[in-house]
């Protein structure tokens, strides 16, 4: 044998002793039983849990407010009641060459009514053509159409 498949060898011979000895102390008994199910996790330290729902159903919104004229689809996403979809769709209306002036223009896609655009003013600003050189920042609640 080489000495490659003599070391192949050991190390399969240590992980079945590593096995055996699992096998022997934690998962059989003293009498050579196995061991009631959950004994184990009666012996762990509980795990700490912040929030038992889970992560998708957490609603998540945006930290800053977004610009609908110039963040990216995924950025969209956090805008509550908009999903991928409704993403999808502002993105490609902007390939389009459509300009959202104000939180009322994003009516113009298909999905998004009134209350929607409602829902989603607090977290939108629009930077204008004449604010944009300014650099002075509007906020949709501020803007009129």
């Amino acid at each position: 044998m080489t000495r490659r498949e003599l070391l192949g060898a050991g190390v399969v011979v240590l992980l079945l002793a590593v096995g055996r000895l699992v096998r022997r102390f934690l998962l059989l008994d003293s009498r050579g039983a196995w061991r009631e199910p959950g004994w184990l996790e009666a012996r762990l330290p509980p795990l700490p849990v912040d929030d038992p729902r889970p992560e998708r159903s957490r609603p998540r919104l945006p930290t800053a407010p977004l610009d609908p004229n110039s963040c990216p689809a995924d950025s969209l996403e956090l805008l509550p009641g908009i999903g991928p979809a409704l993403a999808g769709r502002i993105v490609s209306a902007r390939a389009r060459g459509v300009h959202f002036a104000c939180a009322r223009d994003l009516q113009e896609i298909r999905g998004i009514g009134p209350r929607l655009v409602e829902r989603m003013q607090p977290y939108l600003v629009f930077v204008g053509a004449d604010s944009a050189s300014s650099g002075i920042r509007q906020s949709a609640s501020s803007t009129t159409r």
